[in-house]
């Protein structure tokens, strides 16, 4: 469909915000677009269903009553935004469930309030209880619990997932699909091979100082080895049930272009690609790349990575069939080349490679290979469903720990197509002086780069028909890509 230019970058055009009475999905009640104020949607990678909020001017037909409101109704959000050629325009249409009515205020026969809204799979969630044994590995549990609890084939909705290592069995104690998911993720192991360091599994002996100098009797003679922490969300597209490696993986052949977690890795190597920011105002608002504001968060917590164990950390093991006892230390600076990482840095800097020798969190589990296994022989060596936690306890809490080293929000014009789990390519000016700055060095060289989106918020206006996204960005390294980093 041709279309003409959008005056603004932030121009979007709201075709309906249709309500349905709770009774009476196929049938629309009241399109709220003449009530509406204003509208925000959500996605996080750490939630595994998107919300939304809208807030309601009502002075003419009290739906609050007369509908009336009572929770569970459907909130269909079409919108359509122009594409960056001005020649075409892609629709998007959001779904969802009033799950609560806030911060309502009546005044001179005018009702004002909020509802907030989650996607269907969201509030049916929470009224759904398994409680039957799952076996098969971990991205097999998980799709089978979308599939017969949350009826992911039935619905159509995309499931983009990635492969995990072991086999799983558990008797989930009458927990919510979601929950049992939360509790699985992180053990999750990624079988794919990262495109920087192959992904083990193995024990090694341990060479670094011993722990035995530090606060324990027992020398640890094994060392950690591998990566561990898959992520479950859900966003426009669809389910996303992916390894922390695979969502920061940036690929060496792709076009150029802003891409999902969800979709082929991408690299970024044209200008066009970049989101770039100004701190002089510029007079061409057209611009659809220009980052609008730029703030940033909390970076690099060392005292609470320490307390988390990210850099280091000893665990001691139990295993119960076999009354043997073992220890295990986990050092970051070890197992860095075994991740994938969104900056150029290419190694842990000095400060945390010496923080990574001394372990700063203990831990203790019990390892049993029995529980589902009925053979004559051990089950160590011949079940099928193995105790793993060897090779993802330290590793899942390291990788989670260490993936928001940089924090960063920004705000541009509608972008409608990206998600949560999308990379994206920033550009912060170099904050030098005019004399100090040249051709070569107009951009932050350790700031700017490649970031995945662990938050979004699409804001509309809906009176005056514009919508901006604000993005919450993390990264685990520093550095552009393709760029040596100063990092030491």
């Amino acid at each position: 469909m041709t279309v003409d230019s959008k005056t603004y970058a932030s121009d979007c055009k709201i075709l309906s915000i249709a309500l349905h009475k709770a009774s009476e999905d196929d049938k629309v009640h009241v399109n709220l677009i003449q009530m509406a104020g204003g509208f925000q949607y959500f996605e996080d990678i750490t939630c595994p269903a998107y919300a939304g909020n809208i807030t309601v001017v009502d002075n003419e037909e009290n739906l609050i009553s007369n509908m009336p409101l009572q929770g569970f109704e459907k909130l269909v959000f079409k919108v359509s935004i122009k594409n960056g050629d001005g020649t075409t325009e892609t629709t998007y249409e959001y779904p969802f469930r009033v799950w609560k009515i806030l911060n309502r205020v009546v005044k001179d026969r005018r009702n004002v309030y909020s509802l907030a809204l989650i996607s269907d799979d969201g509030l049916i969630n929470e009224g759904l209880r398994v409680n039957r044994i799952l076996e098969g590995t971990p991205t097999q549990v998980v799709e089978k619990l979308l599939d017969d609890y949350l009826n992911k084939g039935s619905t159509g909705i995309p499931f983009d997932s990635e492969d995990s290592d072991g086999k799983i069995k558990m008797l989930p104690a009458k927990k919510t699909p979601f929950s049992i998911i939360r509790s699985i993720q992180h053990k999750c192991i990624p079988v794919k091979k990262s495109s920087v360091k192959t992904v083990g599994l193995e024990v090694q002996p341990f060479q670094g100082e011993s722990y035995v100098s530090q606060t324990s009797d027992v020398d640890a003679t094994n060392k950690a080895k591998g990566t561990a922490g898959f992520l479950f969300f859900r966003t426009y597209r669809g389910y996303v049930f992916k390894s922390i490696d695979t969502l920061c993986e940036v690929g060496e052949n792709t076009p150029s272009k802003v891409v999902s977690g969800s979709a082929s890795p991408v690299t970024f190597s044209n200008e066009k690609d970049y989101f770039r920011y100004s701190a002089a105002k510029v007079e061409n608002d057209g611009d659809e790349r220009k980052i609008q504001e730029v703030v940033f968060e909390d970076q690099l917590d060392i005292m609470e990575k320490m307390r988390d164990g990210a850099y280091s950390s000893i665990v001691s093991f139990f295993n119960i069939n076999t009354f043997e006892y073992d220890e295990q230390v986990y050092s970051l600076s070890d197992v860095w080349d075994d991740m994938v990482h969104l900056g150029s840095q290419t190694k842990l800097p000095v400060g945390q490679t010496k923080l990574s020798k001394y372990p700063t969190r203990v831990m203790s589990t019990v390892i049993n290979n029995e529980s589902w296994y009925s053979g004559s022989g051990p089950a160590e060596n011949d079940s099928d469903v193995k105790d793993l936690q060897k090779s993802y306890l330290a590793q899942s809490i390291a990788r989670f720990g260490i993936l928001s080293n940089q924090k960063l929000t920004i705000s541009l014009t509608g972008h409608l197509e990206l998600c949560a789990g999308d990379k994206i390519e920033v550009r912060i000016p170099n904050q030098v002086t005019d004399e100090k700055r040249t051709e070569t060095d107009t951009w932050d060289p350790e700031h700017s780069g490649t970031y995945l989106i662990s938050k979004l918020n699409h804001q509309f206006d809906i009176p005056n028909q514009t919508v901006y996204t604000v993005l919450d960005l993390i990264r685990d390294s520093y550095g552009i890509r393709d760029k040596e980093s100063k990092t030491q």
